[in-house]
């Protein structure tokens, strides 16, 4: 028999994934407290493989990055390259290295001296918080669990007539990519709010500047309508 708890979270689950997306509606509907809904419907389940880092790998890249800052040292300080630029670097002169950009982004910024100062910077969980909402990062890590489920899910049988398995694969796919979207667009207006334009996420993420602005002001259009 499964634990009451068990059964609660899942009855959570259930719902939110039928339509009823607001926590406090949840939470009234169960009535539970709305910490609740939110562990309920953002645990994170353990992926079945893991990929261990290459180490060979890692050693190119990290004489890359060092080669690089090396080279941005000798620079007035205003021109060195940003750790997103050096990011963009790294992937052209590797062929796209499979590195995250926090792997990178952590090994620039612990390793240049004009981020040490006399100073004592606020440091980046405060000034990110600032600029959220108190439950979004739990919200983005559900909507992008989410996705990847819909991503592992997509096991397309070699028997299945072919438009089974088209239809399999383009809804597993449509789902994971509205809500890796649906992610993107929350970042892209604590972006807004904390200063940023459009121009530079458009940098960062890739997406046609008029593009970014459009799908994000839609979203935020439906989501406060």
């Amino acid at each position: 028999m499964a634990e009451p708890e068990t059964e609660l979270f899942d009855a959570i689950r259930r719902d939110h994934r039928a339509g009823d997306r607001l926590p406090s509606s949840l939470a009234a509907r169960h009535g539970v407290p709305r910490q609740t809904v939110m562990e309920a419907i953002s645990a994170v389940l353990p992926l079945p493989h893991s990929l261990p880092a290459d180490e060979e790998q890692l050693g190119e890249a990290r004489q890359l990055l060092d080669a690089l800052l090396a080279e941005d040292q000798a620079k007035e300080p205003a021109e060195r390259r940003s750790a997103f630029e050096l990011y963009e670097e790294l992937s052209l002169r590797t062929s796209r290295l499979p590195l995250s950009y926090r792997w990178v982004w952590e090994y620039i910024t612990h390793r240049r001296p004009q981020h040490a100062s006399d100073t004592s910077p606020e440091t980046h969980e405060p000034a990110w918080a600032g600029n959220v909402p108190s439950d979004m990062p739990s919200f983005v890590t559900y909507l992008i669990t989410s996705a990847v489920r819909d991503l592992a899910e997509l096991k397309i049988e070699g028997t299945l007539p072919a438009a089974d398995g088209v239809e399999l694969g383009m809804v597993s796919l449509g789902n994971a990519r509205a809500r890796i979207n649906q992610a993107l667009h929350e970042f892209a207006l604590v972006g807004l709010r904390a200063g940023l334009s459009y121009a530079q996420m458009s940098a960062f993420s890739g997406i046609p500047e008029d593009d970014l602005a459009k799908q994000v002001e839609d979203y935020h259009r439906l989501m406060t309508t």
